[in-house]
């Protein structure tokens, strides 16, 4: 099942997909654990689905203690449709396709959203950039151990 489409009219919207964004894949990185092998893809699997907690937990922060006074800033630019994602636990043959894919649908939003942040705070723009480029690296890692199979 695909999340649905976010209306992302202001920053405080953004934040909340992200918030919701990285509560989903850390999840469907606990359920894959289950049905990977334990080599490298359930390593993987579990050290992601760690990361993306961490993540959760640094956007709640950032939200908290510096975001108050914008997340009601208006927006534009930002098309909602482009960063659905499907975050549901999938069959062991799918695992890693539809994770790689939730990399990427993160690594666009926050890459996108990084430009719209950088006009009303800078914080939350290098924020984005930091969590896109992690997002590039983790598809990566994903194809790597996807090509090993």
């Amino acid at each position: 099942m695909e999340s649905p489409v976010p209306e992302l009219t202001t920053f405080g919207a953004v934040l909340r997909h992200a918030l919701e964004l990285e509560a989903a894949t850390s999840s469907f990185y606990e359920s894959a654990v289950e049905s990977l092998e334990p080599d490298g893809s359930a390593t993987l699997a579990r050290e992601l689905a760690a990361q993306h907690a961490n993540r959760h937990r640094l956007l709640e922060r950032t939200r908290q203690q510096k975001l108050n006074e914008v997340v009601l800033e208006p927006i534009s630019g930002l098309d909602g449709r482009r960063y659905v994602f499907d975050a549901t636990p999938a069959p062991r043959d799918a695992v890693l396709v539809r994770a790689v894919a939730l990399e990427a649908v993160a690594e666009k939003f926050y890459g996108e959203s990084s430009v719209v942040a950088e006009a009303l705070l800078t914080e939350a723009a290098k924020t984005f950039r930091k969590l896109a480029e992690e997002n590039a690296r983790n598809a990566g890692r994903l194809r790597e151990v996807g090509a090993g199979h």
